[in-house]
């Protein structure tokens, strides 16, 4: 009996020993894969990280692009601007210069004339003296601020462009990141 009983001993032993075999097969089949599916996923995340990267220096490099691109119209409005202004304060000279040259004539002609006539055209030609140097300072001061406006308005215009590419750029990057 206890050979029998020694062998049924042995046999439980061995099915137990088989069972469990069989188990930690099982278990190795089923870790090995749960490994291999979190690889893919871990491959999977790191792709979709390198696609949003891509897409992120994307927008940035459209946005420097744009960026660049608008200061260079701003830059060159500018530029326009200066050189009208010059235009204009060069035929602000032409004028005032033209002024002049009719003073200095008037001037002349009046010393020429008879000496009852100069006295009367005296107040008058000091009182054109003082208009024509008010026109000129008030043309300069005109040249300046309008110089300053047109600067100032280019200058407002080309960062709203600006504030207005790097909005669009992020509603962008959020749209990237819903993808």
């Amino acid at each position: 009996m206890t050979a029998r009983l020694l062998l049924a001993a042995c046999a439980l032993l061995a099915a137990l020993a088989a069972w469990q075999n069989t188990r930690l097969a099982q278990e190795r089949t089923a870790n090995a894969k749960t490994k291999t599916e979190q690889a893919q996923e871990h491959a999977a995340a790191a792709e979709a990280a390198r696609a949003a990267e891509r897409r992120y220096r994307t927008l940035e490099e459209k946005h420097r692009e744009d960026t660049q691109a608008q200061g260079a119209r701003a830059q060159a409005a500018l530029d326009a601007a200066r050189r009208d202004a010059d235009h204009a304060r060069a035929a602000g000279q032409r004028l005032r210069a033209d002024l002049a040259a009719y003073l200095d004539s008037q001037r002349s002609a009046g010393a020429a004339s008879a000496g009852s006539a100069e006295p009367a055209s005296a107040p008058g030609h000091q009182a054109a003296l003082l208009l024509a140097e008010l026109f000129e300072r008030a043309d300069s001061r005109a040249g300046e601020l309008a110089q300053a406006a047109d600067d100032a308005r280019e200058r407002g215009a080309a960062c709203e462009r600006q504030y207005d590419s790097a909005r669009e750029m992020m509603q962008a990057a959020r749209h990237a990141q819903t993808q």
